[in-house]
């Protein structure tokens, strides 16, 4: 469907059954997305949130924009509504808004040779805060918001010179919005498995302050155990701000309520920290139907296949089909996808077949807490004090 006057297409949904995950594999959108992140990441590895960058005018209309998108939530008034524990409707008048003036907003930050290239940027934008249905939040809106950026970098509006400035101002900021909708609107976690899952709404900021903090002498992956160490170092890295609003918005044991990140504080250093959370997000998210079907192509954001793969072999859309088609409400207990991230490293796609010979080191392992895995993902205990 192109614009009279452009290349721009309206984006549309291509993922529509689990079939479908093996072409997306091997995607343009998948292989630059892929290494769009990867810059994102490289770009601030020993970087601090708090380090002088410099920021041109476009890049402050940015972060002036999703303030006043911050300001709508305080403008809002919540609804009445005792007998719900998520999901208050208000967000539904806070959504409309948005997409209403979406047009107009991006309009007025972005230069005028993009504004043909409206018609496919205003959907990502729309779909980072969330879903007005179900009013809900999860990784899949956060991927959204990056392939927007993502998409704006394809059209030359930031370089590879902004990515530090991306990623520590205008990502950062949008988690802000994006922790101020949730808190307020109390969104439900979209797809979240609870205690396996690394956060309830975000990801990618334990990709990119993972990578803040390698080489950091004082800091190490189990210092965010503690809760001082979190709230003196949070403005430092986003994956500590991100584990300081886990213990804001949480109570009870760490081990409980975050059982993922309390296994991943025994790996040893940063570095296989930041390595390990890239393979999980491929994992937990760009490998998992329930997360990119809702996902959008268009010109910019191409499903067509990627020239730069090899000819995929059978038995790797069958292991997509054998993997997807179990229903989601039934995760097998101790799963690799979900527990080995950072005991082993995952094949490419290409190569998938091994995962089911794979060795995986099971995450309990890592703290030799237990002889025997726990039949139905117990907790294990938490740490004795040093």
């Amino acid at each position: 469907r192109m614009t009279e006057n452009a290349k721009f297409v309206v984006p549309e949904k291509m993922i529509k059954n689990v079939f479908d995950l093996n072409p997306w594999y091997f995607s343009k959108a998948y292989e630059e997305y892929l290494a769009f992140l990867h810059r994102l990441n490289d770009s601030v590895i020993g970087v601090h949130t708090t380090a002088d960058l410099r920021c041109n005018e476009l890049v402050i209309d940015f972060i002036e924009m999703l303030d006043g998108l911050e300001k709508w939530i305080d403008e809002i008034p919540l609804e009445e509504i005792s007998e719900q524990r998520f999901g208050n409707k208000a967000f539904r008048h806070f959504y409309e808004k948005l997409c209403k003036e979406a047009p107009e907003l991006l309009k007025n930050v972005l230069p005028p040779n993009t504004h043909d290239a409206l018609i496919e940027l205003v959907p990502y934008f729309t779909e980072s805060f969330g879903n007005s249905t179900r009013i809900d939040y999860g990784s899949g809106h956060e991927a959204n918001f990056l392939i927007f950026i993502f998409c704006l970098q394809k059209l030359g509006v930031f370089n590879d010179h902004d990515n530090q400035v991306l990623v520590l101002r205008i990502f950062n900021r949008y988690l802000r919005v994006c922790r101020h909708l949730q808190t307020k609107f109390k969104m439900e976690p979209a797809g979240s498995r609870g205690v396996h899952a690394i956060d309830d709404f975000q990801f990618a900021p334990f990709i990119f302050g993972s990578a803040q903090l390698i080489g950091s002498k004082s800091l190490v992956p189990d210092s965010y155990l503690k809760h001082t160490v979190v709230e003196a170092n949070a403005h430092i890295s986003l994956f500590l701000d991100a584990v300081n609003f886990i213990n804001q918005t949480k109570t009870g044991p760490f081990h409980e309520h975050s059982n993922q990140l309390w296994n991943i504080s025994a790996v040893p250093h940063w570095k296989k920290v930041n390595s390990g959370m890239f393979k999980m997000y491929e994992g937990e998210v760009l490998k998992k139907f329930p997360v990119v079907q809702h996902m959008i192509f268009g010109s910019l954001f191409s499903f067509e296949r990627s020239e730069h793969v090899k000819e995929s072999s059978e038995d790797i859309s069958q292991i997509s089909r054998d993997d997807s088609m179990r229903p989601v409400c039934q995760m097998p207990a101790r799963a690799p996808a979900q527990h080995g991230m950072f005991a082993f490293q995952i094949p490419a796609a290409a190569n998938s077949s091994t995962v089911r010979s794979a060795t995986v080191v099971e995450s309990g392992d890592l703290r030799k807490l237990h002889t025997e895995k726990h039949p139905e993902e117990r907790c294990p205990p938490p740490m004795p004090e040093p």
